[in-house]
């Protein structure tokens, strides 16, 4: 989705204090956009990922929450809603957003392993190790770890 007008200045000055790493002031910016533009996902969506990265995970999965609810075809929306929600220890919720990103997007290797994490938070290492193998066969390397810490028998 475009940009509105209204909104540009904003979501282009609020981008740009992103990458210098000004996420609240990014924030600020992603507001005021949309208040000009109440109806654009992609601005919800840069508006949770400031959020999230100063720490208010909460106000980040609003954010997700609404940008779904304007546009539900796109699974890194699910997936950075499963991040936000596992950041505050809501593994269930979290899966099932995960989950819904690999129905859409099986190809996301990324999101094996952080369900696998979900998983094991939650004490059930038979899924997390079905995702872990999933992400390793993926090419996902982070994986590698994890399997070796949680899915080899110990003798």
């Amino acid at each position: 989705m475009l940009i509105s007008c209204t909104g540009q200045v904003q979501y282009q000055t609020g981008i740009s204090k992103f990458s210098n790493q000004d996420y609240l002031g990014a924030n600020v910016e992603f507001s005021e956009a949309l208040l000009k533009d109440k109806r654009n996902d992609e601005i919800y969506f840069a508006r949770a990922a400031t959020r999230s990265l100063a720490g208010y995970h909460s106000l980040a999965i609003a954010d997700m929450n609404k940008a779904i609810s304007l546009n539900d075809s796109r699974p890194d929306y699910y997936f950075f809603r499963g991040y936000f929600k596992s950041q505050l220890a809501y593994h269930k919720s979290a899966i099932k957003d995960y989950s819904t990103c690999i129905s859409k997007a099986s190809w996301f290797v990324e999101v094996y392993r952080h369900r696998a994490l979900s998983f094991i938070e939650l004490g059930d290492l038979t899924e997390a190790c079905l995702d872990i193998q999933e992400a390793i066969a993926a090419g996902d390397t982070a994986a590698v770890s994890l399997q070796e810490k949680y899915c080899f028998k110990k003798p």
